[in-house]
Parts: structure tokens; C-alpha cells; sequence
């Protein structure tokens, strides 16, 4: 697969909670097609005066002094290839490291999340169990009071009163 400056320039990447700093990634990207538009520029220029080397020794006639800056020009252009090739090969592992580095991130923080996640639900848990003990206690109360309402209902109609005294005249 060929990579251009024109597909590094236009990568867009998805976009996650504490991800790379865009500013960075979109930075080395830049650079990388720079390098990459500079790389084939120049190698399209080489080869651009290799044709022209090679239709200008064509025209004349045979001389062993031409033939050798041809040569040296496909060398150049071999090393230029060469060189491409590198930066692309670089450009790859890059991007690739770049993306497992991501990933890498994105498990991190997903795990982070589901331990945030479990301690929330512990803590609901935890409450939800209070609320039952407290509405446990707040019936037994409840209920200690309706019992003594109804002794005390039932002492009344009985005739005993509390807290009602009887006084007796007469004796001393």
C-alpha cells in the first residue's frame, strides 16, 4: 500500500475520552507528509531529469564520458527510492504505534471506568441496605407505639385511667 501526502494530511482519527493530543498527533502526521510530499517531489524530479539525460545522450552520438552520469543519475534515484521507501516503512510503524498506544489508553480508562463503575453499585448497594434497616427499625418503632396506643385504649374502656388518682375523705 502506497501512502501519499495527501492521504496522511487527510487521516482522520476517531476521537476518544483522554486520547493522544490532537495537536500533537495532527503535528507528527504534518511532518510525516511533509517528508513523504518532499521524498516523492524529489524523486519525480530526479526522474524528470533522467529522461531528459537520456534523450539528450540519445540525440548525440555514442560517448562513454555520457553514459557514466546516467548511471550515477539511476543510483541517485535507487538511493531516492530507497529513502522513500524508509519513510514510508517509518510512517507505518508510527501509525501503528501510535495506534496500539491508543489502544492501549482506551483499555486503561475503559477499566477504570467499569472499577468506577462496580465501586458506584457497591455503594448503591450500601445505601440500599441502610434504607431497609432504617425502615426496619422505623416499623418496629411504629409498631411499639400502636401497642401502646392500644393498651392504653384498652385501659380506658376497662375503666383504669392512667395516671388518674383516687382520693378517699374522711381518713386520717
Amino acid at each position: 500500500m502506497t501512502v501519499s501526502k495527501i492521504d496522511l494530511l487527510g487521516k482522520k482519527f476517531n476521537r476518544c475520552m483522554r486520547g493522544y493530543c490532537t495537536e500533537e498527533v495532527d503535528l507528527v502526521m504534518h511532518d510525516a507528509a511533509e517528508a513523504l510530499g518532499e521524498a516523492a517531489d524529489e524523486n519525480r524530479r530526479l526522474m524528470e531529469r533522467l529522461v531528459e539525460l537520456e534523450r539528450v545522450q540519445a540525440s548525440r552520438s555514442p560517448d562513454p564520458a555520457l553514459s557514466q552520469p546516467a548511471s550515477d543519475m539511476r543510483g541517485t534515484l535507487a538511493a531516492g527510492r530507497k529513502i522513500v521507501e524508509e519513510i514510508h516503512g517509518n510512517a507505518r510503524r508510527d501509525a501503528q504505534r501510535i495506534l496500539e498506544d491508543a489502544r492501549l489508553e482506551a483499555a486503561r480508562i475503559k477499566a477504570d471506568a467499569n472499577l468506577m463503575k462496580a465501586r458506584i453499585f457497591e455503594e448503591i448497594a450500601e445505601m440500599r441496605a441502610q434504607r431497609e434497616a432504617f425502615e426496619q427499625e422505623l416499623r418496629k418503632l411504629l409498631e411499639d407505639h400502636f401497642r401502646l396506643l392500644e393498651s392504653s385504649e384498652t385501659s380506658s374502656a376497662s375503666g383504669q385511667s392512667d395516671g388518674e388518682f383516687t382520693f378517699v375523705e374522711g381518713r386520717e
